[in-house]
């Protein structure tokens, strides 16, 4: 019997990350204070930024001692994405499977990660902090549907792996909906601005439909399958079209063969964000 998600439980978001959504980094308002006002009532994300504000990746092991210290340190940009990181973690820190872990933990981080750099490397600079938070939440649909059927959406995700069936297909016949479309209620519900709202809508594009896109649903596509070639993923037919179309219109094949590799992975697994999520 098939599932039906017209009722699907979508949690909240904390009321730090609906306010740090909504934040602009770049206004005239945005300053270290403004953020330390936002983010200090929770002590648990204050701790985190403290945390890594202090880590060897930044060079200030113990010598950050107040929170808006720790945020001139790591910049406006990069605090917002990690209390998004933060916010969005929590939500999968009870689902099982190690499979749909690496989907719904490491996989998006990766994503993020790799969006950033894709946008810098392919003359995209100013999208590269809205990228990242794209590249982040690409996959939300899939947590809630984990949280929702858990083990049985985990079983689901190890069969399509197993049998090399896009996933898409699996999810639309066991519960009428798929990730994607669950992820557009999600982000509609949680009024997130419009641009996250375009990259979750239009992430799933047919590769003839290259050109109706924007280049932050495009880039963040991009990543997002050279995130999971990283990772030893499965990449399903109609995704190697689409990867083949994005590098031939960004005329990055050798850019991706070169640059995105084995050692970048490790370079990744280095991060403080991936080390937040994933560990190590």
């Amino acid at each position: 019997m098939k599932d039906d998600f017209t009722e699907t439980r979508i949690p909240p978001l904390s009321m730090v990350a609906i306010q740090i959504m909504q934040y602009d980094p770049d206004s005239m308002d945005a300053s270290s204070y403004s953020m330390e006002q936002i983010v200090s009532p929770d002590k648990g994300v204050s701790a985190e930024i403290l945390r890594i504000s202090n880590s060897a990746f930044y060079g200030r092991s113990g010598k950050i001692k107040t929170l808006r210290d720790a945020i001139t340190l790591l910049g406006l940009k990069t605090v917002k994405n990690l209390v998004i990181l933060l916010s969005t973690k929590s939500l999968s820190m009870n689902i099982k499977g190690d499979l749909l872990n690496r989907f719904l933990q490491e996989l998006p981080i990766v994503t993020a990660l790799v969006a950033q750099d894709l946008s810098q490397k392919l003359g995209h600079k100013e999208m590269r902090e809205e990228i990242f938070i794209g590249g982040l939440l690409h996959k939300i649909g899939m947590t809630i549907l984990a949280i929702n059927k858990g083990g049985k959406y985990s079983r689901l995700l190890d069969l399509a792996e197993f049998d090399k069936v896009d996933f898409i297909e699996h999810e639309r016949e066991q519960f009428k909906t798929d990730h994607v479309e669950i992820g557009r209620t999600v982000f509609n519900t949680w009024k997130l601005p419009q641009q996250l709202q375009d990259i979750i809508s239009g992430h799933n594009f047919d590769a003839a439909r290259l050109n109706d896109t924007t280049d932050i649903v495009r880039l963040t596509a991009l990543a997002s399958l050279v995130a999971r070639e990283m990772l030893g993923l499965q990449i399903y037919e109609r995704d190697q079209a689409r990867k083949a179309a994005l590098m031939e219109y960004y005329k990055c094949t050798d850019t991706i063969e070169r640059e995105f590799n084995e050692q970048r992975m490790g370079m990744i697994k280095d991060h403080p964000f991936y080390k937040q999520v994933v560990g190590g």
